[in-house]
C-alpha cells in the first residue's frame, strides 16, 4: 500500500514484511525502513542518492523534487519522483515498486543534458544502503565477501570469471543475529558483460562491494546520455531468519531463469553416485603398462581400491605430447597401441569391475579443415567405438548442443564434465558436470557457491601440485563442501601421490558420502550456517522429503569448540548421530549441542523419526 502525504512530503510504503517512510521536502531520503516482521523495531534512514559531478559532491538536497506519482495496477504499486538539477543538467527518476510479498523495488534512472555539450564523468552513491540496521546484535553479508575466514578471505567462493559475468550474485544481508529479523538487497544485472561502457546497468559494480568500507563509501561510474536509461536496481526483502533465508530466496531466484530439466534424465543419474574419480595419463606409468603396450586397468583397480574404489576414471592420451607434430587428437585415439579397439577393451574391462570411464575432449586442437559439426561427428565416432560414458572436456565452460544432440544419437547416458564451471545459461542447463579446481592450497574453511546453488550438478574437487599438507586440505574441502573428490597424483610427470592415511580417510569420505547420498545431493542445502561461535563453520544438507539433515562443522581453530543449542534450520529432530569425525553431539530441547576437534570437521545427522 503506497499513501501520498502532500502537506508533510511524504510518502508511506507498506507490504507485509517492509515499511518504509520516504522524505522528499528536502532532497529524497528515507525517514524510516523497518521489518515490521522483527521482534525488534528495525530502523534505517539516510538518503537516497548522492552525486559527484565535475569534482565535486551532489546530495539528493541539491535537487528539486518536482512531482510525485503514484500508479497500480492489479499486480504492482508504484511510486515515482522527478527530481532535476538546472545547475548541472541532470534529472532523476526514482522508481520505487511494491510488487507484493516482502519486498520493494527501486530503480533509478538518470538524465545527462551534457551541460557542457558532451557527456559528464559520474560517480553515483546511495547512502543509504549503510545506513540500512535491522536492531539487536547485527551482522552482515556483503555481495563480495559473505563471510571471512580468520586471514580475511572469503569462504564462500565465487564463480570464477573473464570478460563475462556468471549471474549467480550473492546479496547484501543485514540481520539480527538473534532474531533473524533483518533485510536482503539483490542487486539484479541485466548483463553479464563486465565492460562498464557497453551496458547502462551498473549493478555489476555494487556486487564487488566486500566489506563496511566500501560499502560506506563506494563511488560507482554511471553512463547517463540524454534520456532516461536505467542506472541502479536494488531489491529488498524483509527477512525472518536471517543469513539462510536470504541464501535460499537467492537460489530460488535464481532457478527460475532456468530449465534444468536435463537434470531429470534417468540415464545421467549415475554420475551423481560417484564419489571418488581417477585421473591418468596413459603415457605415464600409472596407468599404462609399457612392456605389453597396453593400459594396466588391474593395476589402477588395485589402487582404487585403497581410495574406497575409483568409481570413474579418465584415460588422457593426448596433450601435453599433442602438437608436436601435425596429428590432432583424433589421430592420437587412432594411434593409440591397439588402436581404439584396445580403448573399448579396457573399457570393458573397467565397466566389469564397476568404474565407468571418461575420455578428453580438447577444443583448442581444431585445424582449419574441422568445423563445430565435424568435431561433433569426431566425439560421437569416439563414442560409439569405446562405449564409454563420458567426456571430460579440457579448459571448457560450454559445449555446443549439437554435440549432446550427437552423443545421445549415439547411446542416452554419456555425461559432459567441464573443466571449469558452466558460466553461461544455456550450458549450465544440459552440461550436467564440472570439475570444482582449485589452484592454490587455499587454507580451510572454503565453500563453492554453485554446489550450493546448484546441487544437482555434480562437481567433483580437484586440486593439482598439492602436497602433503594441501591434499590434506582439499580432503577436508570435499567433506565440508558434501562433494565427491578426484584423484590425480601423476602431475605431467611428477609423481605426487596420496600417502597411506589420505587414502583410508578419502575411503572413509565415500562410505559417508554413499550412505547419505540422498541428504548430501538434496536440493536446498544451506551454506555457512550461523553457528554463533568463531571461528567454527557449518554447512546444511537436507534430503528433499524433509526427513533428515546433515550438519557438516568445520573447527577453524587449535582448540575444541563447543556450540550451544543451535537452532535447526525449519526442522524438528528427535534423533542425533555422528556420522563423521570425532567429537560429540547431542539433541537438548529440539537444539543441537556439539563439541568439535581443532581443525577438523564434524558431520551429525539428525533425524525427525
Amino acid at each position: 500500500m503506497i499513501k501520498v502525504f502532500q502537506d508533510r512530503k511524504t510518502v508511506d510504503i507498506r507490504n507485509c514484511a517492509l515499511h518504509a517512510v520516504v522524505d522528499y521536502s528536502c532532497g529524497l531520503r528515507f525517514s524510516e525502513f523497518s521489518n515490521t516482521r522483527g521482534a525488534l523495531p528495525g530502523s534505517g534512514s539516510g538518503s537516497l542518492f548522492t552525486l559527484n559531478v565535475f569534482g565535486r559532491d551532489y546530495s539528493s538536497a541539491d535537487f528539486v523534487c518536482e512531482d510525485v506519482i503514484c500508479a497500480k495496477d492489479e499486480k504492482v504499486e508504484m511510486a515515482t519522483f522527478l527530481l532535476s538539477c538546472d545547475a548541472l543538467r541532470l534529472k532523476l527518476r526514482l522508481h520505487i515498486l511494491d510488487e507484493g510479498g516482502n519486498s520493494l523495488r527501486i530503480l533509478y534512472q538518470l538524465y545527462d543534458g551534457y551541460r557542457e555539450g558532451v557527456p559528464s564523468v559520474i560517480f553515483f552513491h546511495i547512502p543509504f544502503l549503510a545506513a540500512l540496521a535491522s536492531g539487536g546484535r547485527q551482522e552482515k553479508y556483503y555481495p563480495a565477501c559473505t563471510l571471512r575466514d580468520k586471514s580475511g578471505a572469503d569462504v564462500l567462493h565465487r564463480m570464477r570469471e573473464s570478460f563475462y559475468s556468471a549471474d549467480i550474485i550473492m546479496p547484501l544481508v543485514v540481520c539480527d543475529l538473534d532474531s533473524g529479523s533483518g533485510f536482503s538487497v539483490s542487486f539484479p544485472v541485466r548483463s553479464d558483460l563486465t565492460d562498464l561502457g557497453s551496458v547502462q546497468n551498473i549493478n555489476s559494480q555494487f556486487i564487488q562491494i566486500s566489506c563496511e568500507e566500501e560499502l560506506a563509501c563506494h563511488r560507482v561510474r554511471v553512463n547517463p546520455d540524454a534520456s532516461f536509461n536505467d542506472t541502479a536496481e536494488l531489491v529488498i526483502t524483509g527477512l525472518a531468519e536471517g543469513w539462510p533465508e536470504a541464501f535460499d530466496l537467492c537460489r530460488r531466484q535464481w532457478r527460475a531463469q532456468y530449465d534444468f530439466a536435463e537434470y531429470d534424465r534417468e540415464d545421467l543419474q549415475w554420475f551423481r553416485g560417484c564419489a571418488v574419480h581417477q585421473f591418468t595419463f596413459l603415457y605415464g606409468k600409472e596407468g599404462f603398462d609399457h612392456q605389453r603396450q597396453q593400459i594396466d586397468v588391474e593395476r589402477l583397480v588395485r589402487e582404487g581400491q585403497e581410495f574406497g574404489g575409483f568409481d570413474t576414471v579418465i584415460l588422457w592420451n593426448q596433450y601435453p605430447r599433442l602438437g608436436v607434430d601435425e596429428r590432432t587428437q583424433w589421430n592420437f585415439y587412432d594411434d593409440f597401441p591397439g588402436g581404439r579397439a584396445a580403448l573399448r577393451r579396457a573399457v570393458d574391462q573397467f565397466h566389469a569391475h564397476g568404474a565407468r570411464v571418461l575420455l578428453p575432449f580438447i577444443p583448442w586442437d581444431r585445424n582449419e579443415a574441422e568445423s563445430t559439426e565435424s568435431m561433433g561427428d569426431e566425439l560421437a565416432r569416439i563414442a560409439r567405438d569405446t562405449d564409454l560414458d563420458g567426456f571430460h572436456l579440457d579448459t571448457m565452460q560450454t559445449l555446443p548442443y549439437s554435440m549432446r544432440e550427437k552423443l545421445d544419437q549415439v547411446r542416452p547416458g554419456i555425461v559432459l564434465e567441464t573443466q571449469s564451471h558452466p558460466m553461461k545459461k544455456r550450458t549450465m542447463e544440459y552440461v550436467t558436470a564440472s570439475w570444482d579446481e582449485f589452484w592454490s592450497a587455499d587454507p580451510m574453511p572454503e565453500v563453492d557457491v554453485f554446489r550450493f546453488m546448484h546441487p544437482r550438478h555434480a562437481a567433483p574437487v580437484i586440486g593439482r601440485w598439492l602436497r602433503m599438507q594441501d591434499k590434506d586440505t582439499l580432503i577436508k574441502r570435499a567433506e565440508f563442501g558434501g562433494a565427491s573428490i578426484v584423484v590425480w597424483q601423476d602431475i605431467f610427470g611428477r609423481w605426487m601421490p596420496y600417502n597411506q592415511a589420505q587414502k583410508q580417510r578419502i575411503a572413509r569420505w565415500k562410505r559417508v558420502f554413499l550412505d547419505h547420498l540422498e541428504i548430501y545431493m538434496g536440493l536446498n542445502p544451506i551454506p555457512l550456517y550461523p553457528t554463533g561461535v568463531q571461528p567454527v563453520y557449518c554447512n546444511v544438507f537436507q534430503d528433499d522429503g524433509g526427513q533428515k539433515q546433515i550438519y557438516a562443522f568445520y573447527n577453524d581453530s587449535d582448540q575444541v569448540r563447543q556450540v550451544k543449542d543451535l537452532k535447526l534450520w525449519r526442522f524438528s529432530a528427535r534423533q542425533s548421530e555422528i556420522i563423521l569425525g570425532e567429537g560429540t553431539a547431542q539433541l537438548s530441547g529440539g537444539r543441537l549441542n556439539a563439541s568439535i576437534q581443532p581443525g577438523e570437521g564434524l558431520h551429525v545427522l539428525v533425524s525427525a523419526v
